[in-house]
Order: C-alpha cells, then structure tokens, then sequence
C-alpha cells in the first residue's frame, strides 16, 4: 500500500467513525457481509463518499464562526440535508445503502481499504 493510500485509509477509517451514528453501529450484527459488496456499489459508495466529505469541509468554517449552539445546529441540520441529497443524486447507491457499506466498512479493514483505494484514485 502506498504512502498516500495508507493516509486515505488511516482518513477514511477516522471518518467512518466519526459520521456513524451509534444506532448504525449497533446494527452492524445484522448488516450484510461485506462480500455482498458489489463493485459497482463500492464506486457509488466512494463518489458518495467524496460528496459527503465536500460538505462537511464546506460546512465546518460555517461552524466555527456559529455565534451560538442553536447557530450550529441549524447549520448541522442544513449540512445533513445536503449530505443526504449529495449521496441520493449519486447513481447506483441510496443512503440505506450508503449507511449499510459505512457500517460494514468500521468493521472490515479490508473492505475500508477498498474504498480507500478508489478515495486514492
């Protein structure tokens, strides 16, 4: 693995845990494996993926300069909305899909490397 694909991992696996919520992480049990994954899935996933990041980077100096928690929670409910609608204008994923990959992406190294790799590209 590359020096910049190690990075994009390192990054991705910080990410998936960070944007996960905790009910998501509890499903996990019952999420499929992550050799149903298909190919296809995983590019959706990542082109998905990248938009998300965008409006988080997009969003965070917003929520920096928030004059007050109610401020940051406005704009966190308007980055989750643009998140959600980034990841259903993707082709070929869905946000139950998109969350159900996160997931399985938290518990499997090899499949966050996959992604990283297309994140690398």
């Amino acid at each position: 693995m590359t020096r910049p694909t190690q990075i994009a991992a390192v990054t991705l696996a910080a990410l998936l845990a960070a944007t996960a919520p905790a009910a998501v992480i509890a499903q996990a049990a019952t999420a499929p494996m992550a050799q149903d994954v298909t190919t296809e899935e995983l590019d959706a996933f990542a082109a998905a993926y990248e938009s998300v990041i965008a409006i988080d980077a997009e969003y965070a100096p917003q929520l920096e300069q928030a004059a007050d928690p109610e401020a940051q929670q406005l704009l966190l409910e308007e980055a989750q909305i643009a998140k959600v609608a980034a990841v259903e204008a993707t082709d070929g994923i869905d946000v139950d899909r998109y969350v159900e990959i996160l997931t399985l992406a938290q518990a499997d190294p090899t499949l966050t490397a996959q992604i990283a790799e297309r994140l690398d590209q």
